[in-house]
C-alpha cells in the first residue's frame, strides 16, 4: 500500500511539472510570435537577437523559454516588453501565474509533505519491527524471513476497493444501488448454471441475493481463505487472482481456481465443514455468498421460485449423499451442476405437489446431518 501511495504522489508531482513545462512552452512561443508581427514599429526580438547577432533557432527558442520561466518563478529576465501589445501579453501572463501557478505550487508543496510523512511512517514502522525483534531475541533466520515478507507487503499495490469501504455509495437511491450491485455481481454468479437460470426466471428474487447475500473479500498472496475443519458459512466466487485448493486426507492433486470459478457450494444446501484449505497464490478478490442470508431469502419464497430452490437443494444434497466419497469443498463439477439445475426447473409431476412438503423435510434433515469430517 505504501509503495502504491508513493507512486501516486510522485505521479501527481510529475504531472504538475509536465503541465508547467508545456504551458511555459506555449507562452514562450506566443511571446515570440508577437515579436514577429510585421506592423509593430519595434519589438523585443530586435534587441535580443538582431542587435546581438545571435539569430539561431535554438538561441531564439531558449531565450523565449527562459523569459517564460522567469515570469513563472519571478526571477526575472533581461528581456523587457517594447510596445503595447507585448505589455498587454506580459500582464496577462502575470495574472495567469498568480491564479494558476500559485495553486500548482501549493499542490506540489502538499504532495511533497505527504511524501515526507509517508517515508517517515515507513521508517518508523520498520524501526519498531527491528526493536521488537531485538527485544524478544528473535533468531536471525526467522527475523530475515519476516523482514522479507514485510518488505514484499510494503511493495504490493493496494488491494481491490470494495463496496462497503465507500460510504458515500449509501447516499445513492436504492434503485441505483440495486442496479450497480447487479451490474458488478451478476456476471460472476451467472457462471454458475443454477444461479444463471434462476436469475433469468426470477429477477426480483435474485436481485435480493445480489444486494443482501454477497460480500467482497480481498486476500494477499499466501493468505488462507479457509482451512480444514473450519465451519463453513460462505460460498466463494473468484473475482480476480488465482487460488490453490489442497484437499486434506485425499490423493487428489491441488486444484487451481481463477476468475469465474467457485468453491464451497455445499454450504448453501447442507451443513458443511471445510475439507481442505484455500490458499491465494496471487493477490485475490472473491465474492462471498453468505449461506444463512441466502437460505433466509430464498428459503422463505413461495410459489415457483421457492419450489425450484428447494428442489435444487434436494437434488444437490442427494447427489452429494450418493457420491460422498472424495467429496471436497470444490463440490460438484459444472456439468453435473447443470444437470441438477435442469432437473430443478423441470415441471413437477402430478404426485409431486402432494409430497413436496415431505421431500423438503427430508432435504432439511439431510442438510442438518451431512457434515464432512
Amino acid at each position: 500500500y505504501g509503495a502504491s501511495k508513493k507512486f501516486r504522489i510522485l505521479s501527481g508531482i510529475a504531472g504538475m511539472l509536465v503541465f508547467i513545462v508545456l504551458t511555459n512552452h506555449l507562452i514562450a512561443c506566443a511571446f515570440y510570435g508577437i515579436a514577429t508581427i510585421p506592423s509593430l514599429d519595434t519589438n523585443w526580438a530586435y534587441y535580443a537577437f538582431d542587435q546581438t547577432g545571435r539569430t539561431s533557432v535554438l538561441y531564439r527558442y531558449t531565450t523565449s523559454f527562459h523569459w517564460a520561466m522567469g515570469m513563472f518563478n519571478t526571477s526575472g529576465s533581461d528581456i523587457l516588453p517594447t510596445n503595447s501589445q507585448e505589455r498587454i501579453f506580459v500582464q496577462f501572463v502575470i495574472i495567469w501565474n498568480l491564479t494558476v501557478y500559485s495553486t500548482l505550487i501549493a499542490s506540489m508543496g502538499n504532495a511533497l509533505q505527504q511524501l515526507r510523512e509517508l517515508n517517515e511512517e515507513r521508517t518508523e514502522q520498520f524501526a519498531k519491527v527491528r526493536r521488537y525483534f531485538r527485544s524478544n531475541n528473535v533468531q536471525s533466520g526467522l527475523a530475515k524471513k519476516a523482514w522479507s515478507h514485510l518488505s514484499m507487503a510494503y511493495q504490493k499495490p493496494r488491494r481491490r476497493t470494495h463496496w462497503d469501504e465507500i460510504k458515500i455509495l449509501n447516499h445513492l437511491p436504492k434503485s441505483l444501488q440495486a442496479e450497480l450491485h447487479r451490474h458488478i455481481r451478476e456476471p460472476i454468479l451467472s457462471m454458475h448454471p443454477f444461479f444463471s437460470a434462476f436469475d433469468k426466471a426470477f429477477t426480483v428474487q435474485m436481485q435480493q441475493v445480489y444486494q443482501l447475500c454477497i460480500s467482497e473479500i480481498s486476500t494477499e498472496q499466501g493468505q488462507e481463505l479457509f482451512h480444514t475443519g473450519e465451519a463453513s458459512t460462505q460460498m466463494y466466487f473468484v473475482l480476480e487472482g488465482t487460488f490453490c485448493y489442497h484437499a486434506d486426507g485425499t490423493t487428489l492433486t491441488p486444484c487451481f481456481l481463477s476468475k469465474g470459478q467457485w468453491v464451497g457450494e455445499p454450504v448453501l444446501w447442507m451443513s458443511w465443514k471445510h475439507t481442505g484449505r484455500l490458499l491465494a497464490t496471487t493477490p485475490c478478490a472473491v465474492l462471498a455468498v453468505k449461506s444463512k442470508e441466502l437460505q433466509d431469502i430464498l428459503g422463505s419464497e413461495g410459489g415457483d421460485a421457492g419450489a425450484i430452490v428447494r428442489e435444487y437443494a434436494m437434488q444437490f444434497t442427494r447427489h452429494c449423499h450418493n457420491n460422498s466419497y472424495g467429496l471436497t469443498d470444490i463440490g460438484v463439477d459444472i456439468d453435473t451442476v447443470g444437470k441438477l439445475s435442469e432437473l430443478a426447473f423441470e415441471p413437477p409431476q402430478e404426485d409431486s405437489e402432494s409430497s413436496f412438503g415431505e421431500a423438503s423435510q427430508n432435504s432439511e434433515k439431510s442438510r442438518k446431518s451431512f457434515i464432512m469430517p
